[in-house]
């Protein structure tokens, strides 16, 4: 069993996460099938995507989304907004669907309570909640507040009429919702698995929701192991890992990661962490062992002993590895970037977090707090502003100050 270190792991994964080098613009569909943003808070999968293709902008993705369709904005892994190829949706849909009522209880977590008290099974929420949004949006779209009281009042004449006072009475997630309502946001996740919802233009700064048959046509790519295809895409990407690292990363059962990863368990091989065990595909095991190393960030400012500098956004997909010690190993710090809510961006240099970063926009232009988290080098600061102007023109701003270092 081959034995790998820290620093061969990290390299492994900026080269899998697109890091280690920016593709090519024409190449933005096929770096969002590998790393799989997320778009929460609203930006991080174009800030994502600009971090690991040149010359992404917000416009140039709004394009891809809204005007071409060659990329989709749905609910996965989380229950979270992601980006990926419609070409792909299958993988990024199904490849998470939970299958039977123990599954689609862990994929609901909050929600189960509430299911319990009202005496509805997960099942039965779930296939109310697909046909109320399949009737709703039959030719119209819908921000998710609306879109979740509508399917709840179309869903209160439907139930058998024991249910309707509990659906209908108070909720203990929202004073502004009833209990219904706050059930169906809850499951609106799985009708995107299943291929029915997706997200598709703003009004305002709000997502609309729509049916995807409707925006993009039916899910392609049914005809291949949806799970097993999923769990590649993540090794590529995260591994090193586990099944139980797969299952916090999708937001799914550990029975239901256990499947997945069974379905390709001939295609992997185990590797020594020094503190466990865990897999890698066999034919990556080279790359694992022996991973490009990435150059000094070219530029006037860089040095020959600069690292390469990445600036990151918040819920960034290199930042979803649930072996977060790994990344960050100053466990103290992990509080500071994973955090409830309000998570800053980070700045990587050579996979290594060195500090955090929030932005600010005053007149159309862009300032930056760093948060340092480690050493920051003089030498650093040159790279530095050049991802954060990356940044900015990203978003179409002028690049102001940078503070905080």
């Amino acid at each position: 069993m081959a034995k790998v270190e820290r620093e061969q792991i990290l390299a492994y994964r900026l080269h899998g996460h697109q890091l280690a080098e920016p593709a090519p613009a024409t190449g933005l569909a096929e770096v969002a099938g590998r790393c799989y943003p997320q778009n929460t808070p609203p930006g991080s999968a174009g800030l994502a995507l600009s971090a690991r293709v040149r010359d992404v902008t917000e416009e140039t993705l709004a394009e891809q989304l809204v005007g071409e369709k060659a990329l989709l904005q749905a609910f996965g892994a989380r229950g979270a907004p992601h980006v990926f190829p419609v070409r792909d949706a299958a993988v990024f849909t199904r490849g998470l669907l939970p299958g039977n009522e123990e599954a689609l209880r862990e994929f609901l977590g909050g929600a189960v309570p509430s299911l319990d008290e009202l005496g509805m099974t997960a099942a039965d929420l779930v296939r109310y909640t697909c046909e109320a949004v399949a009737d709703v949006l039959d030719g119209t779209a819908l921000i998710k507040d609306d879109l979740g009281r509508a399917a709840g009042e179309w869903i209160t004449g439907r139930l058998p009429a024991g249910l309707r006072n509990g659906w209908n009475g108070h909720s203990p997630y929202s004073p502004k919702q009833f209990m219904g309502e706050s059930l169906v946001r809850f499951a609106l996740p799985v009708a995107s698995l299943r291929g029915i919802l997706c997200h598709g233009g703003r009004e305002g700064r709000s997502p609309l929701l729509r049916r995807t048959d409707q925006w993009v046509g039916r899910v392609p790519g049914g005809d291949r192991d949806a799970s097993a295809e999923l769990v590649r895409r993540y090794l590529r990407c995260h591994g090193p890992s586990t099944a139980r690292h797969y299952a916090e990363w999708g937001g799914i059962g550990i029975g239901q990661a256990e499947a997945a990863w069974e379905a390709v368990r001939d295609e992997l091989v185990e590797v020594d962490l020094g503190s466990g065990v865990a897999w890698v595909a066999a034919g990556e095991l080279a790359r694992l062992e022996s991973p490009a190393q990435p150059g000094p960030e070219a530029g006037p400012q860089a040095g020959p002993e600069v690292g390469r500098v990445r600036m990151l956004p918040p819920h960034d997909p290199y930042l979803q590895a649930r072996d977060r010690e790994r990344l960050l190993p100053d466990r103290t710090s992990h509080r500071r970037v994973w955090r409830t809510s309000g998570n800053p961006g980070v700045i990587l240099v050579d996979g290594e977090i060195r500090a955090g970063w929030r932005p600010l926009t005053r007149s159309r232009r862009l300032a930056i707090t760093v948060e340092p988290l480690g050493r920051i080098a003089r030498a650093h600061r040159g790279p530095i502003e050049e991802e954060a102007t990356r940044i900015a023109r990203h978003r179409g701003l002028e690049l102001g100050e940078i503070t905080g270092w």
